[in-house]
């Protein structure tokens, strides 16, 4: 019988869950918090978020950046990598902040395409500092 290829919405909940397996095989108290987005690991609010085409992508940097978790995990599944960054929640909003801010000064201050937009990109590279991370959760 023929897999089919997982939905978004499967790719995220693996994704959610994969975070929350490893910290629970690495001794941190974990459990799943809502339906969608968050668990909570030694403690701590943990906003997940997943990549399974080599970024992140953030749909209202508006939105994502006034969020006030104290954590976030960024898991990579793409072509079946398993790569966890674990980040500080206040660094890790600055952080996108501060790279589209200054993507928009490159491009004269509006997006080129579609000057309403306010979606940007987290790329593996930008998080790097925060790979495997998981003393941030203990």
């Amino acid at each position: 019988m023929p897999m089919n290829s997982p939905t978004h919405a499967q790719k995220h909940q693996g994704g959610r869950h994969l975070v929350l397996a490893e910290a629970l095989l690495r001794g941190l108290p974990a459990k799943l918090r809502g339906a969608t987005t968050y668990i909570e690991v030694g403690g701590h609010v943990v906003q997940v978020m997943v990549a399974a085409q080599g970024a992140w992508m953030i749909a209202d940097i508006d939105g994502a950046t006034s969020l006030t978790c104290d954590r976030v995990v960024l898991v990579d599944v793409t072509d079946g990598r398993r790569e966890f960054y674990v980040a500080d929640g206040e660094e890790f909003r600055a952080g996108v902040r501060a790279r589209h801010e200054a993507y928009l000064l490159r491009q004269g201050g509006t997006r080129p395409r579609n000057p309403h937009s306010k979606q940007t990109t987290v790329r593996p590279p930008d998080v790097a500092v925060w790979h495997s991370r998981w003393d941030l959760l203990s």
